[in-house]
């Protein structure tokens, strides 16, 4: 991972671990080093000395009402805050716990006891109450981000298999992403109650099961409905659960989707050093590499819609960057005839990628007294009525002079 390898993993009790053991040994053979804990161990603590003991947290503890030792919600939050990563697994029986952090992150799960329904898709095996659901990746209801949901070739793909409660993203907020979401027939009620009117809240392609938020400071957070999308028993069906839970948590532990920049240059045309000031009219060229982690190094980003801005309040310049096979993003452009203070900005907000954010603040000034030509053409009709009346003084003198 870009991030480090040291996951911290809270679960109701330690024995979930032999039910969850093939997505566990996934992380393991990535690299990553698991500690298990009880969500409830009174020795728990996230910190020591200021310094935080774990670059990423997995929760799979939905029905813990409130952790042990030194973690709650403030100091999870806290460890998002600083750039760090969770994936977050509930299930029917969510607690108030898992719900605020869930909250906190832009998410809402539905009411405790409700499932995630859909009598027209519903896992072979869960005939009776159809609470296991049975979910096709197709563009309908899977995110088709290969940096997220991975490469694989739609027609390779196998359904999902889903059990729990779904939650929605609240209204206006840019930074979820909602990975996994139900067909039209699919919705969220309590399947041992009688349906009422205003039983369902959360229906049809609303009905989300795994989302994301990739905070502003590049933090990720997987919320998942379902913790048993992630067990042995559905690993081992004929289902694609074990490829798609292992590309969304490359995805969240940073392993993919993180770019980074380096080698920024600007300068004149024909120059290689960017001067004190440019002067309006200049040419320039801009350049600046960048890289994506691939899990394993660094490689080239490809994209053409990297856009750069030279802007003074508003942009006065907005080009797109021309990439090369190495990585290297340039453009050309000429300065505005308007001098001040500018900056160089470049702001790249993709789905699936870390936010990449460039400023250089350079002066641009007009020109000196003796940078203008000597004859300006949008001049000439001033410099012929100067010569007219010229002309005129002349007439009229030599008028004046010979006429009696």
């Amino acid at each position: 991972s870009a991030s480090g390898n040291n996951v911290l993993v809270l679960l109701d009790n330690t024995a979930m671990q032999q039910s969850y053991s093939l997505f566990f040994n996934q992380l393991k053979d990535r690299g990553y080093k698991l500690n298990f804990f009880s969500a409830e161990d009174p020795s728990l603590t996230l910190t020591e000395y200021g310094e935080y003991l774990y670059d990423h947290l997995i929760i799979f503890a939905p029905t813990v009402e409130e952790f042990g030792g030194l973690v709650d919600v403030p100091s999870i939050l806290d460890f998002i805050d600083e750039g760090h990563n969770v994936l977050l697994a509930g299930d029917s029986t969510v607690s108030d716990l898992s719900r605020e952090i869930a909250s906190e992150c832009g998410i809402e799960f539905d009411d405790e006891g409700t499932y995630v329904l859909d009598h027209f898709h519903s896992g072979q095996s869960d005939v009776a109450d159809h609470t296991t659901v049975s979910i096709s990746t197709s563009e309908d209801t899977m995110l088709q981000e290969p940096v997220i949901t991975g490469s694989k070739r739609q027609s390779d793909r196998k359904p999902v298999l889903f059990k729990g409660i779904a939650h929605t993203i609240k209204e206006g907020n840019g930074l979820n992403i909602a990975i996994l979401r139900g067909y039209d027939t699919t919705y969220s009620s309590n399947p041992y109650e009688p349906i009422k009117a205003t039983s369902t809240s959360i229906m049809g392609s609303n009905t989300i099961l795994v989302s994301a938020l990739q905070a502003r400071n590049n933090a990720r957070v997987v919320v998942s409905g379902s913790i048993q999308m992630f067990s042995d028993r559905y690993f081992t069906s004929s289902s694609d659960n074990e490829y798609l839970t292992a590309e969304i948590s490359k995805w969240c532990f940073k392993e993919r989707g993180i770019l980074r920049a380096h080698n920024l240059t600007h300068h004149r045309i024909g120059e290689t050093e960017p001067p004190q000031m440019y002067r309006v009219r200049d040419e320039i060229t801009y350049s600046v590499v960048i890289e994506e982690f691939d899990g394993k190094q660094w490689i080239p980003f490809q994209s053409h819609n990297v856009q750069l801005e030279f802007t003074m309040l508003d942009p006065y310049v907005r080009t797109f960057l021309k990439p090369s096979t190495r990585g290297l993003y340039t453009a050309t452009f000429t300065v505005p005839d308007v001098y001040g203070v500018y900056s160089f900005k470049v702001n790249y907000h993709q789905i699936g990628y870390s936010t990449l954010s460039l400023k250089t603040i350079q002066s641009v000034r007009p020109f000196r007294h003796d940078e203008y030509e000597r004859f300006i053409k949008t001049a000439n009709p001033y410099y012929t009525s100067c010569i007219s009346m010229l002309v005129g003084v002349f007439v009229l003198f030599v008028f004046l002079l010979f006429t009696k």
